[in-house]
């Protein structure tokens, strides 16, 4: 059985949001469909939502353009997100001690009060477990956002994450750094084959264009950094592959792809740049929960 409703990612950014649908066919991915529309200034600043009702104006355009049975998947942005590792439970612990456990170790762990923490966790290897957590009041209010477009979400992911699905689903393959270039910032993480980190850089206004020849700006900082760990993975070199908003080269020593690689049929016209929806396609092709 393949699934005949649209999975539709939905990526909200300070200057624009991007939707992309796709549908599981026999042969593999179907797009069909593709959606941009530029936010106002101030509307959504630094991952924050500050202007829902604009927000949610431009997403009921969106909800008129799609069909009525979707499944939406939207991401919260890296900078709001809170990490730790912790040493996992004794494996004797089961549900739902386990999860008690896990919650009463990231109170302690993160400023904020239990209520007020929204958690994830999975386990980076037999000892370690990530935890991720965000706060609920910014869930929150995302939802209620969507709800007002009659676009209720249901998979609430983080943008690394995304970025990693269309890597994966694309065919990048081995150990690699990704770094895709937003409108503000830099968002780097790990390929799925490394543990899972993940950051965000700020792009200064006096930066070179596209990424420029200046060694001290600070992308060419990070992408000497991300070359130099982890080396002990490989006899070689990690790879850093690029994708950027913005349609431009990419910096030296790194590779460009493109997340339509993932996709076996289209549904034209096609955007002009493909690359501005990685992190919309990555949710759109993100696998449902177990």
């Amino acid at each position: 059985m393949y699934t005949q409703y649209w999975q539709v990612g939905l990526d909200i950014q300070m200057e624009a949001i991007r939707a992309l649908a796709v549908v599981r066919r026999r042969y593999g991915w179907q797009l069909r469909y593709w959606w941009h529309q530029t936010l106002p200034y101030g509307a959504v600043r630094e991952g924050i939502l500050q202007q829902p009702d604009v927000v949610s104006d431009k997403l009921k355009l969106l909800r008129k353009q799609l069909p009525r049975h979707i499944s939406l998947r939207i991401a919260l942005p890296a900078q709001r997100i809170l990490q730790q590792s912790i040493p996992a439970p004794d494996r004797r612990l089961r549900e739902p001690e386990r999860e008690g456990f896990i919650h009463a170790v990231a109170s302690k762990l993160f400023p904020l009060s239990s209520q007020e923490l929204a958690l994830d966790y999975r386990a980076v290897s037999e000892r370690e477990l990530l935890i991720t957590a965000a706060r609920q009041s910014e869930v929150r209010q995302w939802q209620e956002c969507l709800q007002q477009a009659d676009l209720p979400s249901h998979i609430i992911d983080i943008t690394p994450c995304a970025l990693r699905y269309m890597a994966m689903a694309a065919g990048l393959v081995g150990p690699y750094w990704l770094v895709h270039r937003l409108a503000h910032e830099w968002l780097w993480v790990s390929s799925s084959d490394m543990p899972f980190i993940f950051g965000v850089v700020a792009i200064e206004t006096d930066d070179a264009p596209e990424g420029g020849s200046n060694m001290l700006n600070p992308l060419s900082i990070l992408l000497t950094q991300l070359r130099t760990q982890y080396s002990a993975l490989s006899d070689k070199a990690v790879k850093v592959y690029y994708s950027s908003i913005m349609g431009e080269p990419a910096p030296e020593n790194t590779a460009l792809w493109s997340p339509f690689a993932a996709f076996t049929q289209y549904q034209p016209p096609l955007p002009s740049s493909p690359a501005a929806f990685t992190l919309a396609g990555g949710l759109a092709l993100r696998p449902v929960d177990d």
